[in-house]
């Protein structure tokens, strides 16, 4: 075996030739299958405008579930033009013996580098336009309380801007790995962008908290006078799992643990294309519940109608409308928070 062999063997085994591209690919296509149908209910759904849908985010969610869309099915194509070029130029160099080729798409393939610079593009999209739709919905839910909004916004443009950035260097990095400064800036942008994941994961977490909190928080509520009394738990925790758009930080969180601590050879295939697809699939889900009328939001409205009138006994100097008063039950805000709160539909 000559020392080329050796150095490439890894890449010459049946796990990164066939194996390891079918069950990624498979994987992939399964999660992209689920996203086409899920989208394409959500886009009748929202054209189906009902007399009483005059909601001012409805165009914008409409247009945001659109470009998710779209930025994810390019994602789709180019991760699998890439895998399938990949496991054609591994398989020739196993079946002919020639290495050379192999060493060349490794270090400083044009295409290669392409695809490479428009898989991380194009997920740098898709985390953008994701977590603007579950910030926003989050902020909604809070009741449109700036101070819950303004520090994830914050957080969620500085770690997309060190993406970005890291990325840039990846690529400039990527184009010719023989030259030593590029391997060093490959490297660099490759750390960076790693450290740049693990708070992008962090930020999704909190703003899935966030959510899933004042999600339990109303449900409790709504519990407390007699609507879904007789859910399970399990229920109500896929419920608040769904509603709070959690599939995608769990996802990536998934992800990073794979990457840092399972061997490339032994995990049958590659997370980073669920990540991707996750990160369109939780926002969608969350607005075709929404239209279908199950999600926190509709029992939000029954928190705030919930009144009573209290009469007292009449009392000497009283008059009957003096003595009527009325109380909002299980709703501690006030007036102008709830009428805030029933204007909180995300679609």
């Amino acid at each position: 075996m000559s020392s080329l062999e050796e150095a490439l063997a890894p890449y010459l085994s049946v796990q990164m030739t066939i194996v390891g591209q079918i069950s990624s690919l498979s994987a992939m296509y399964f999660f992209y299958g689920f996203y086409v149908l899920l989208f394409c209910a959500c886009v009748y759904m929202m054209l189906q405008r009902q007399p009483d849908d005059d909601h001012p985010n409805r165009g914008l969610y409409l247009s945001l579930t659109v470009i998710l869309f779209m930025f994810s099915t390019v994602f789709v194509v180019v991760y699998t033009i890439d895998l399938v070029h990949g496991s054609i130029v591994s398989f020739t160099a196993v079946k002919t013996r020639e290495y050379e080729p192999l060493l060349d798409f490794l270090t400083h393939d044009v295409e290669r580098t392409t695809l490479f610079c428009l898989e991380l593009l194009f997920y740098a999209f898709v985390n953008i336009a994701a977590e603007f739709m579950l910030i926003h919905r989050c902020y909604l839910i809070w009741g449109s309380n700036k101070r819950v909004a303004l520090p994830l916004i914050v957080a969620s443009v500085l770690t997309n801007a060190v993406g970005i950035a890291s990325t840039i260097a990846s690529i400039v990095g990527y184009r010719d790995t023989t030259v030593e400064s590029n391997q060093m800036l490959y490297d660099i942008g490759i750390a960076i962008n790693g450290g740049g994941q693990i708070a992008n994961a962090v930020v999704n977490s909190i703003v899935t908290l966030l959510t899933a909190g004042r999600i339990w928080w109303t449900y409790r509520q709504v519990r407390a006078h007699g609507i879904y009394t007789s859910d399970t738990l399990v229920h109500s925790v896929s419920r608040i799992i769904l509603e709070s758009g959690s599939l995608y930080p769990i996802m990536s969180i998934a992800s990073l643990i794979v990457q840092n601590v399972v061997p490339v050879m032994v995990f049958p295939f590659d997370l980073f294309p669920l990540v991707v697809l996750s990160a369109g699939i939780s926002p969608t889900l969350v607005i075709v519940r929404a239209k279908l009328g199950k999600n926190v939001e509709s029992l939000q409205e029954q928190v705030s109608d919930i009144h009573f009138i209290s009469r007292p006994a009449p009392q000497a100097g009283t008059t009957a409308s003096s003595q009527s008063q009325v109380h909002s039950i299980g709703n501690p805000m006030g007036q102008a928070e709830v009428d805030e709160a029933k204007e909180a539909i995300v679609v």
